[in-house]
């Protein structure tokens, strides 16, 4: 479906807070806030300020992976590039590796890939708004404006019914065994690297726009999003880039950006950078991205133009390197995620044992989490994040789940590990916290 572009006057943030508030009137919708600057630090790769899509003229949903329907995928959107909007499922996985398989069942409604064609998008770029239709409508972005504030201004749920009182799916007794059976398989040669993650649940009525904003202003993640499907809220303040395809005059190029390496915001960022086990942790996850964009770059292009920078959010640090690659003529967006996924910052190395020993030991499907959220553009350009620091809700936003991880080496400590999960739920657990009336 060709998009026309317009130009819509009016307020950013005006607009940006609009749509936030009118989420909960559209079955699918998604709001993308990349482009933020962290102190002096612009990330280069930000193309939009923000972007949102909503409404859907087509769905792409697939509950369970495979080849056959990946296949079918690419040849829709091959056959008619256009704006795509959506969720990679970490288990996604089971689609591009043979000997991948998920022995724990679905938790809440998540299949394995969703993507919409919307109805309207609206990106924002350094400061300008510009609406995108299907060709075909008629409507004017001063009447689409108009019924986005109609919509923003509709009663919702502002608040939790009940305070959330948060339920870790294991205890520290048994993320330990599991960290040191990992260990062990470590030191006989199985495995070097290992993303070992669990999950934690919540119940309580809350609305999802508030507490996506309440997140935001704790985390100001520069990777976040807020997405809506028919059955499933996500709610991100992903720091991480999974990967992006751009086109930068006639070469069309790809970037990840791997974190490993996280520290509290309360210690001093070059104790992070000093760390052996924290640069031995980044330098073997950007080896496996450089291995997996290989697979369809352009010989001798894969680099690495940025490596180990310290990135400071308001309540961590982060390592992260950027991997590039010049894509040989033939693939496009859809040939580097099957190249790429899942993102090897959330497997370990190398990738294929680490999935396998991964589903052994965790005690849950991974779901939406550790998969990406992004769009693609009808040029073939994307951005997806990696879906941490995130919540996820059913369509009642009533049943809440939030998931963290930490990367395994033979030098890990396994408790200070399982502290570092805390860490990384804490923005996440009080955000929902933060929606009930005694905390307002």
């Amino acid at each position: 479906m060709p998009y026309l572009a317009q130009v819509l006057n009016a307020a950013p943030a005006e607009v940006q807070t609009g749509l936030r508030r009118a989420a909960c009137t559209f079955p699918h919708f998604t709001l993308l806030e990349t482009g933020r600057a962290h102190g002096a630090f612009r990330e280069p790769l930000d193309r939009f300020d923000w972007l949102a899509a909503g409404g859907c003229l087509r769905r792409h949903r697939v509950a369970e992976a495979t080849p056959e329907a990946w296949s079918e995928l690419a040849a829709a959107w091959r056959a008619k590039p256009t704006w795509l909007f959506g969720v990679l499922a970490y288990d996604a996985k089971n689609a591009f590796e043979p000997t991948a398989e998920s022995r724990h069942r679905p938790t809440l409604d998540q299949p394995d890939w969703d993507f919409y064609e919307p109805a309207w998008v609206l990106t924002c770029q350094a400061g300008e708004l510009t609406l995108y239709l299907p060709s075909s409508a008629t409507l004017r972005p001063e009447d689409w404006w108009a019924d986005i504030q109609k919509r923003a201004t509709s009663p919702r749920s502002t608040s939790l019914t009940e305070p959330a009182r948060w339920r870790a799916g294991w205890t520290g007794e048994t993320y330990q065994e599991q960290a040191e059976s990992l260990q062990a398989l470590m030191h006989a040669g199985d495995l070097y690297e290992v993303n070992l993650c669990a999950p934690w649940y919540a119940q309580g009525a809350a609305d999802p726009a508030s507490v996506y904003a309440a997140l935001q202003a704790t985390a100001d993640a520069p990777m976040a999003g807020l997405h809506r499907s028919p059955e499933t809220w996500l709610i991100s303040a992903s720091p991480e880039r999974y990967v992006t395809v751009r086109q930068e005059g006639e070469s069309r190029k790809a970037y990840s950006q791997p974190i490993k390496g996280t520290a509290d915001r309360a210690l001093p960022a070059e104790a992070l950078l000093a760390s052996e086990k924290e640069r031995a942790e980044n330098t073997m996850i950007v080896d496996l991205v450089r291995h997996d964009l290989s697979r369809v770059a352009a010989r001798g292009s894969v680099h690495v133009p940025r490596y180990l920078q310290v990135r400071s959010l308001p309540t961590v640090h982060h390592l992260v390197s950027t991997v590039e690659a010049t894509l040989r003529p033939e693939t496009d967006w859809i040939s580097v995620v099957q190249a790429s996924f899942p993102m090897g910052s959330m497997t370990g190395a190398p990738k294929i044992r680490a999935m396998q020993r991964i589903e052994e030991h965790e005690c849950a499907r991974r779901g939406w989490y550790s998969g990406a959220l992004g769009y693609v553009m009808p040029s073939g350009e994307c951005d997806f994040n990696v879906v941490i620091r995130s919540l996820l809700a059913d369509a009642s936003a009533q049943n809440w789940m939030g998931w963290a991880g930490s990367a395994l080496t033979v030098l890990a400590d396994p408790m200070s590990e399982w502290e570092e999960l805390h860490l990384k739920m804490k923005a996440p657990q009080e955000a929902l916290t933060s929606s009930h009336p005694s905390h307002g």
